[in-house]
């Protein structure tokens, strides 16, 4: 499966007269034939640098960029290739990623692992290091690269709800036993990673 992505009004010129694609293609190695998908549903908008990942079946796209919109995504949609419909997804939990393009998502048994992505500064984690900034895109927007690692738990365990509802309630964890303290801290703590300008990273 193959959705989004950027292309030229005029064709293989690069000009500013860009076409952001909301359809789905799909190959077919047995034929290597491409066919166009006529989907319904709640059809993202076109977009490009993506991450697109697949898991019980289902086709998932997350963020992404439209340079005509001048907007970067931080949403979630959902493919269903039985049904021929797309779905958007709000999860739980922490609120989600900053708008961002060009991350990496993996997926792993039940859990999807999404790491990094290329952000406007103005909603990065780090707005103040501008000794940072790694790029700067088309409109002149400053752009920086995240370093923040998040988990989509598609089954998450009862044992996932609960640490979830001590941090998003600020229950005191004193009055667990003490073997869940080390787990709530790691459950809690910030993941970011960020090259410091000496080369030195910090956690």
């Amino acid at each position: 499966y193959v959705f989004g992505g950027r292309f030229d009004r005029i064709g293989p010129e690069q000009t500013t007269q860009n076409i952001y694609d909301d359809r789905l293609y799909v190959f077919n190695p047995d034929d290597a034939s491409w066919s166009l998908i006529t989907a319904n549903g709640e059809i993202p908008c076109g977009r490009r640098s993506h991450s697109a990942f697949a898991h019980h079946g289902k086709l998932y796209i997350f963020g992404g960029y439209n340079n005509v919109m001048s907007l970067h995504f931080n949403d979630l949609y959902e493919f269903n290739p039985l049904t021929l419909l797309w779905h958007r997804i709000k999860p739980h939990g922490i609120p989600n990623p900053v708008p961002r393009r060009r991350q990496c998502c993996l997926v792993i048994d039940d859990r999807m692992y999404m790491f990094g992505g290329t952000s406007p500064i103005s909603t990065s984690t780090f707005p103040n290091h501008s000794h940072e900034i790694q790029d700067v895109d088309a409109r002149r927007t400053i752009l920086y690269d995240q370093s923040d690692l998040y988990v989509l738990d598609f089954t998450p365990t009862l044992r996932t709800l609960c640490l979830f509802l001590l941090a998003q309630r600020k229950i005191n964890v004193n009055i667990l036993p003490k073997k869940f303290h080390q787990e709530y801290q790691l459950f809690t703590q910030s993941n970011l990673i960020r090259q410091r300008s000496t080369g030195e990273t910090s956690g």
